[in-house]
């Protein structure tokens, strides 16, 4: 096990914590021209490589230790992927996550999150946005901060206050959890389907884990952690609208809420090798065309298994890393790949995803 110096917490701390306060979002709809052939021709002797991007799932820290985990829809064809990184003595820090649907071509990430669950219908995403003050050596937060972040939020700084919660056992930090969701468009080349699908936050101090009802028209916020654990659960709930934005400070008693199947990938802890050597082959099937998705010594490869096609010519590189999951046509690829800038104390690979345009 490596064996970090006693002295150099203090400085991962910081690093984990640092930047962390206000969040980015990025959004992307992906547009993608069709000029495959009607039919198959398995006498043609040129290939076109499909278009290839990567997406790091998780821009922030990834702490200490940090675990991959991932949702498919019933019918395969979206992803949602989640980075939940843990802080020294499994302090909460905020998640990073990616969501991608091919039957929508639609595809966005967020950093600083709490947590993020699909509606039942996967048509919207709940999320609870993450809002970190760091008091550093002081004994109370500075009233500027808060001002700040009710200048950010719209929250005024009474409720910030009440509402935020210890983020660290070793040094002062408060925290807030800020609910959000993000309407999946159900055609992303429609016109206006970008600002339909912007994120929208609510002027509400809760929602350190976010839950929906079995019928997608509540939004329920979990009541804040007890204890400064990453994976300290709420308590108590309350109800979001997320239509009107109407809030109720508690859910009924009989309402039943629906829990995310998260499939728990790999954790990424600096003390333990990662191997990228190798890693079961994935099929996956777009169109009237099939592939197998094999990693080998550290590289992903497609090849195409189409029949009538020629299985001895040379596989696609879609890029570094070794695969975890993907949708039922390829166009996502969960991947874990080496990370492009190496950072002191901090694994040295992420998640990734591809994207595919076959």
């Amino acid at each position: 096990m490596k064996t970090i110096p006693t002295s150099s917490l203090a400085t991962i701390r910081a690093r984990i914590f640092s930047g962390i306060v206000i969040a980015s979002v990025t959004f992307a709809a992906c547009v993608e021209t069709n000029s495959k052939p009607n039919a198959i021709d398995s006498t043609a002797t040129s290939r076109t490589a499909p278009v290839v991007t990567a997406a790091r799932v998780n821009q922030g820290t990834y702490g200490m230790a940090s675990r991959v985990k991932w949702i498919i829809s019933p019918d395969s064809a979206a992803i949602l992927v989640m980075v939940d990184p843990v802080g020294v003595e499994n302090e909460a820090v905020p998640n990073g996550f990616f969501y991608g649907s091919e039957a929508q071509n639609f595809q966005t990430r967020m950093d600083s999150v709490w947590d993020v669950a699909p509606s039942p219908d996967w048509k919207t995403l709940a999320f609870s946005r993450a809002h970190v003050l760091l008091g550093r050596e002081a004994d109370t937060i500075p009233a500027g901060m808060w001002l700040d972040l009710a200048r950010k939020t719209g929250i005024d700084t009474a409720t910030l206050i009440n509402g935020s919660f210890a983020s660290s056992g070793m040094s002062l930090a408060r925290a807030v959890a800020q609910p959000g969701t993000i309407s999946v468009p159900a055609d992303s080349r429609a016109v206006g389907a970008s600002d339909a699908a912007t994120p929208r936050l609510y002027k509400i101090a809760r929602g350190w884990r976010v839950r929906w009802t079995p019928d997608g028209a509540t939004v329920a916020l979990g009541s804040n952690p007890a204890k400064v654990q990453d994976d300290e659960p709420s308590a108590s709930w309350a109800a979001l609208d997320p239509k009107t934005g109407a809030f109720h400070g508690s859910l009924a008693a009989d309402a039943r809420l629906v829990v995310p199947q998260w499939i728990m990938g790999p954790t990424l802890d600096i003390s333990i090798p990662v191997d990228m050597q190798a890693a079961p082959t994935r099929n996956v099937v777009s169109g009237p065309r099939s592939f197998a998705i094999r990693s080998e010594r550290g590289l992903i490869t497609a090849r195409e298994t189409t029949a009538g096609r020629d299985t001895t010519a040379a596989p696609f590189a879609i890029g570094p890393g070794k695969v975890l999951a993907a949708t039922k046509g390829g166009r996502y690829i969960v991947a874990l790949a080496p990370r492009a800038t190496a950072v002191a104390y901090e694994v040295p690979v992420e998640a990734v995803v591809y994207t595919v345009g076959w």
